[in-house]
Formats: C-alpha cells, sequence, structure tokens
C-alpha cells in the first residue's frame, strides 16, 4: 500500500487515541468557581437543576432554550443522583460530566442523529453543521439538541445540557458501562435532570422546560412539492399545472434560492421571476400555499440595500478584532445578521415583509447552522476545549455582553426562526406561521418544522429516517421529515413508492430533491408508478383528521407524532429493540419495506390484536409475521380498540372542512378522543374548538362532548371494522 505524500505513520498515536475515551477516574478538577443546585417538582417527577459559574462569571445569560422561566425552583443540597452522575472541570474551556451505563440501559434522544434509535456504543458530537455526506462516521449535524434520554423498560431519565456551545457524548464507546459528556465552554451553564419515570413522562417534563409546538396549520400538513430549483415563472406553473391536472393531492409549491436576484436574500429575479407577484397570487387562486428559501447571508454589496441598511445599523456579526464578518456562502462574500440580539430579530422580521407582501405564506431557513463555503471545519474535531474569544471566527452581542461564535453557534438557527415566525405573525397576527428550518436547538419547535437535510436517493437514507425522526420526536420536536424520495442523486421509481409508502406517516411531508437530479415529482414517473404515489398521498389526505389529534395531544403532553414502540409497550422486551417500525400515534403501528426488490418482510406486533390497515385483516399480537407489501401498499396496521377518524379525499386542504368525516372502529369495545377547529387561526387558545370523546360498546356508539365552541361544517358518521353499514353520527 503506498501512502499520501507526507503521511507519518506512528502507531503509538493510534494507541494513545484509543486510549483517550477509555474511562478513568476524574483527576485534575480545576473548577474554583460557584455551582448550587435548585429542584422543581412536575407532575410527580423531580427536576434537578445544576447551576455551573465558572471563575470570573457571576452571572448564567438567558440560554434561548429553556422557557419555563416562571417555574418556582427551590433551593437543594446535591441530590442523590442516579448512575453516579458526577463532573468537574477539566481545562479552562471544558467541563466533564460522568455516569455509569448499566448493562441492557438504552441511550435515545439527541436531537439529529445519523444513528439507530438506540444511540449507545457511539461518541456524538453536538454542534451545528452544515455536512451533506451523510454516513455512519459523520458525527455532528444540522441541528444541536443535547437532551439524552436513558434508562430501560418503564423507567428513564433525561439529561440535559443547556448551553449553545457544543458538547461531545460518548455513550459507552468502549463497552465499560460508563457515559461520559464534554461541554466545551468558558461560560456559566445549566444542567438539567429530570426523572426518572416513564419515557412519556420524561418527554412530557423535557417539553416543559424547552416548549412546545403550537397547532400547525392544516395547510402545512398537507403534501409540499419542491425541488432546488423550480428555475423560473414557466417551470413553476408547468408543475402545478400538472399536479392539478393529474388530480394529485397537495397544498404547497416551494421556491427554492433561485427565485432570488442573485441569491441576495429579500429580493426576486427580475429575469427569471419578473411576475412574481402574480405567479404567487395565481397559484393561491389554484389553492397552493407559497414556501420560499430564505438564508442567513446577507450578499456584500455596498448598491444593496438589506446590505446597506444593516451595515449602517450595525446588525451583522463581527470579528473578534471588531471588523465587519464575512465569509463566503451562495451570494459570495456575505455578512451574517447577529440573531442573538433582540433588535436584530426584529429587523430582520421587518424585511421579511417583502415576501409576505407578494402572498407567500410560508419562510424555509436554510443555510442557517450558519454554513460558510470556505471554512473546512467550524468546529475541529480535535478540538480538546473551547477557544478563547480573539481565536474563533467571530462573535455575537447578547444582554450579558460579548459572546465567541462557537459558544452561541448551537442557538443560531433557532433565533434565526424565531425571527422568521414573529415576521410572519406580524403581518397575519391570527395566522399560524409555517417555517421550516435546516438547523435548530433544543425549543426549535416552538417557531419552525424541521426537515433533516441533505439525505440520498439511497435504501440505507430510507431506513434511517425512522430511528432519526424517532430520537428528533425524543427530544422535543414533533413536526418533523425528510425530503421524500431523497435530495441527493436521481431517484428511482421502485424507491420513490416505497418512500411515500412511509412518507405519508411523516409529520412533515415534502418531496424534494437536487438541482440536476431526475425530476422527482410523483407525475414525472411512468403512469402506473403516479397511479401509486396519488393513491398513497390520498391515503395521507384521508388521515389528517388523526395527525391533527396527535399535534392536539403534543401541545397538552409534548408527545411526539412518530413514537418508538417501547413509547406504549415499555415492557415488551422485543419492541424495545425495534427502530425500522415505528407508532404513529397509539393506533397506528407502521412496518415499510426498506429494501430494494423486496415484498416481503418479518413484522412485530406487540401484544393485543392488530388489523391491517388497508385489509383488515386481523392478527394476533406478541407475534412476529412475515407479510407481503406489494409497491404502493400502505404498510400500517391498526390497534385494536381504536376508533380511526377518516376524510373523504380531496385535493387540497381548501376543501377539508366541506368533507365528511367517518370513523371507523376496530373492535367490539373502543375509544378515541377527537378534536377540530378551524385549522388556521388562533382562536383555539380562546376556546374556539371542539372535543369529543366517543366510545363503542355492546354495539351502540357513544359521544361525550368535552368541548363546544366552533361551528363545524362537517357530516359524521360511524363504520365497524368489516361491516358494510355506514351510520350517521351528531356531534
Amino acid at each position: 500500500m503506498k501512502l499520501p505524500m507526507g503521511f507519518v505513520f506512528d502507531w503509538t498515536k493510534g494507541r494513545q487515541k484509543g486510549r483517550k475515551w477509555q474511562p478513568h477516574s476524574p483527576i485534575n478538577n480545576i473548577f474554583n468557581g460557584k455551582f448550587f443546585w435548585d429542584k422543581y417538582r412536575l407532575d410527580n417527577i423531580d427536576i434537578h437543576r445544576l447551576s455551573i459559574l465558572p471563575a470570573e462569571i457571576s452571572t448564567i445569560a438567558n440560554s434561548f432554550t429553556v422557557i419555563a422561566t416562571d417555574t418556582e425552583w427551590s433551593k437543594t443540597e446535591k441530590p442523590k443522583l442516579p448512575f453516579d452522575f458526577n463532573w468537574q472541570q477539566s481545562l479552562p474551556g471544558r467541563f466533564d460530566f460522568y455516569f455509569k451505563l448499566a448493562e441492557g440501559q438504552k441511550c435515545m434522544g439527541l436531537g439529529e442523529r445519523y444513528s439507530g434509535l438506540n444511540v449507545r456504543g457511539e461518541k456524538h458530537t453536538i454542534v451545528t453543521t452544515d455536512d451533506p455526506h451523510h454516513s455512519e462516521s459523520m458525527q455532528a449535524m444540522y441541528k444541536a439538541i443535547p437532551f439524552l434520554l436513558t434508562g430501560k423498560d418503564n423507567q428513564f431519565t433525561g439529561i440535559y445540557i443547556d448551553t449553545g456551545a457544543p458538547t461531545r457524548f460518548d455513550l459507552d464507546s468502549e463497552l465499560t458501562g460508563q457515559g461520559r459528556i464534554e461541554v466545551l465552554t468558558r461560560r456559566g451553564f445549566h444542567v438539567y435532570i429530570i426523572g426518572s419515570s416513564s419515557m412519556p413522562n420524561i418527554v412530557k417534563a423535557f417539553t416543559h422546560l424547552v416548549g412546545r409546538s403550537k397547532l400547525p396549520s392544516l395547510w402545512s400538513l398537507g403534501h409540499q412539492q419542491s425541488r432546488w430549483s423550480y428555475f423560473n415563472e414557466e417551470s413553476v406553473i408547468e408543475v402545478a399545472g400538472e399536479i392539478r391536472r393529474r388530480k394529485i393531492p397537495c397544498d404547497t409549491i416551494v421556491f427554492d434560492l433561485d427565485f432570488m436576484d442573485e441569491y441576495r436574500v429579500f429580493t426576486r429575479s427580475p429575469e427569471r421571476f419578473p411576475n412574481f407577484n402574480k405567479i404567487v397570487a395565481d397559484l393561491s387562486s389554484d389553492n397552493f400555499r407559497v414556501v420560499t428559501s430564505v438564508d442567513p447571508g446577507v450578499k456584500e454589496d455596498p448598491e444593496y440595500g438589506l446590505y446597506k441598511e444593516g451595515k449602517d445599523k450595525n446588525m451583522f456579526c463581527k470579528t473578534p478584532d471588531g471588523e465587519l464578518f464575512v465569509e463566503k456562502v451562495w451570494p459570495g462574500r456575505s455578512v451574517f445578521p447577529d440573531f442573538l440580539r433582540d433588535d436584530v430579530r426584529k429587523w430582520w422580521a421587518e424585511k421579511q415583509a417583502f415576501l409576505s407582501e407578494a402572498g407567500v405564506t410560508g419562510i424555509w431557513n436554510d443555510m442557517n447552522e450558519p454554513a460558510f463555503f470556505d471554512v473546512s471545519e467550524v468546529f475541529p474535531e480535535k478540538l480538546e476545549e473551547m477557544s478563547p474569544a480573539k481565536e474563533q471566527l467571530c462573535v455575537h452581542q447578547a444582554e450579558d455582553g460579548t459572546i465567541p461564535h462557537l459558544e452561541a453557534r448551537n442557538v443560531y438557527g433557532l433565533l434565526m426562526s424565531q425571527a422568521a415566525y414573529e415576521g410572519l405573525l406580524a403581518k397575519r397576527p391570527n395566522e399560524r406561521p409555517f417555517v421550516l428550518s435546516r438547523s435548530g436547538a433544543a425549543g426549535i419547535q416552538r417557531y419552525a418544522a424541521v426537515w433533516l437535510g441533505d439525505n440520498k436517493s439511497w435504501y440505507e437514507h430510507l431506513n434511517k429516517s425512522i430511528p432519526m425522526l424517532l430520537n428528533m420526536g425524543l427530544s422535543g420536536v414533533p413536526f418533523a421529515g425528510v425530503d421524500i424520495g431523497g435530495f441527493w442523486h436521481d431517484c428511482l421509481p421502485e424507491l420513490l413508492v416505497r418512500w411515500y409508502e412511509v412518507g405519508i406517516f411523516y409529520p412533515f411531508f415534502r418531496n424534494h430533491t437536487s438541482l440536476g437530479s431526475r425530476a422527482q415529482e410523483i407525475f414525472s414517473y411512468v403512469p402506473k408508478i403516479e397511479e401509486m404515489g396519488r393513491k398513497l398521498i390520498e391515503t395521507r389526505y384521508s388521515l389528517l383528521p388523526y395527525i391533527r389529534n396527535l399535534f392536539w395531544e403534543h401541545i397538552r403532553t409534548g408527545a411526539p407524532l412518530m413514537r418508538p414502540l417501547s413509547w406504549h409497550y415499555p415492557l415488551d422486551s422485543i419492541a424495545a429493540d425495534i427502530d425500522d417500525q415505528f407508532m404513529f400515534g397509539q393506533d397506528i403501528l407502521v412496518s415499510p419495506i426498506l429494501s430494494r426488490g423486496h415484498d416481503y418482510r418479518p413484522v412485530y406486533l406487540p401484544e393485543g390484536n392488530w388489523y391491517r390497515f388497508e385489509t383488515g385483516e386481523k392478527f394476533a399480537g406478541n407475534s412476529t409475521y412475515t407479510i407481503r407489501f406489494p409497491l404502493g401498499s400502505v404498510p400500517a396496521f391498526v390497534r385494536e380498540g381504536a376508533i380511526l377518524p377518516i376524510i373523504e379525499p380531496m385535493q387540497h386542504t381548501n376543501e377539508y372542512h366541506s368533507k365528511s368525516i367517518i370513523f371507523k372502529i376496530f373492535a367490539d369495545e373502543a375509544a378515541c378522543s377527537y378534536f377540530e377547529d378551524d385549522g388556521i387561526s388562533f382562536d383555539y387558545e380562546k376556546g374556539a374548538y371542539n372535543e369529543y370523546l366517543i366510545s363503542y360498546s355492546k354495539g351502540k356508539l357513544n359521544t361525550t362532548t368535552v368541548k363546544k365552541g366552533y361551528a363545524s361544517e362537517h357530516k359524521y358518521s360511524y363504520q365497524k371494522m368489516g361491516e358494510s353499514k355506514v351510520q350517521p353520527l351528531e356531534l
């Protein structure tokens, strides 16, 4: 083997690298600052908070992620913590936390990980990074949520490191039963330890701290069609026309960055989109919403009004020596708004009115880690501690003074999304904003839906989408998805249909692909593939009442829509090891085909009886079956005892409120709750919604009105699985 020029081989360095993460007793604790513990009890769950103030740091500034500021914390002595949890300051810019991991103890969460559901046995770097090469060897991704959910059976504990700085988690990578967390910071921060309790209770407590999603607009739950890029007005008109002509349900057309004038944010291209406002209005009249991409990089151009105004008002990040910070992204040399400042977020929100006033309904924040084209390593993987401010790319200004970029990098995308959300809200005060963000920190769900970035048209990435989205949900983020069909490369027909089979159960439901790839709209394939895709998308729309119920559950309990099987079956040891199936709420279990050329797969069904979604065929639980799912199938099962609200077919959600809803009853004894409102405003927060408890027993349907505050237009009926008779229902 010929080694690269300049390569020095030293096997002793390889041995040292292996020893670095091997367990050792905490030594050389240099901490001489202040720390204290306090405690809060939420629904019989203890939340302990450790506040760490390094020497010469007097206060812990706003974290931007924890919002439970009205919580009454009580000072306490050091509690008896699970897993022998302990900590020290090892270097001026690094804190280490140590804990034990018992045999069989699982680790989940940590936000966006290219991993299976159980993230134990690996090292994880938590810092926002634009890395399009998603593979097993990658560490950092676009989102940074240092929340670990760990335990087994029905007893879990949550550990949340409340910092905007990078963290590293080693979760027993050396198989010694040891866990370790490095927090690379020179600033004060909090650590929250939640529980122990059940998995749903830990997520409920965590989302109490960092916030939950509002109810999303109904249209945002529909099918979104996108690519990089629909290059001009003619291509947009063509795609929208084909979708409607072929009766493929769809609510949204997405404009990627090529609608802008040379990638200048808050502009439109006079050559490619000369009639931008008219195109948006025409799409609206055809019942399409328009979502446009927005990047944080502002082109360095003295003739560009946004740049000139931002520079004059001192809105952009600076270098440590006080110069304007400039790096290359899509517009070329660009500057970056300092979103840690409230006045900058308000300024950005005001400038976003350019899009709202043109009729744009949603904002897609991209490249907001932030991404830089000419910086090979924003966060060097070999970094042992947080660098001093003078060695960093740029600095931010906050209430407590200057913050080096890496100390706050992880919250940049969160705060940009806050600005986008508030900008939309300012223009339409009683309309739920839709923001989509690539980057984010804990609490991103307060402002935005997310997708998981630049995946590829690979079965491996279809497969990985399930555990990745499950861990996002366990990290508090319910409104999440991945690009159906994959972003990079050409998606072949079989893969696209298989991706739609699982994608109809993603909370965020978008087909998106890259510049240069083959057309990926479902109508761009042969007629039989188009028909399969249409049927699957129609299934998604039929489930919208059920999906809305799940978001109603989230805002009350923090529960995600996509859930591990162990969420509902915590004592089932087989269910606990499965991450290629998932629960979609309590009542639907999804078991997709994830390999090319396969029609069959093993399906594990937990306790109870289950009905195949499409055929009603009944299966006994606590068993594994080999089941055939022909291409174009809905790979799902319904729990016995469920009642599913199913709505009539539609082409877009503007038709939703005029459609009839049928309650499908699965079993002789069944029950559900059902929620409805106008799907667009915040009036539900003032009581303008309906909520019912519906039960079926001994051949009779019973309804209980929990809340009646909304004038519904729906007609209702019900039908028991296996029976042809449909009976009217009054609600």
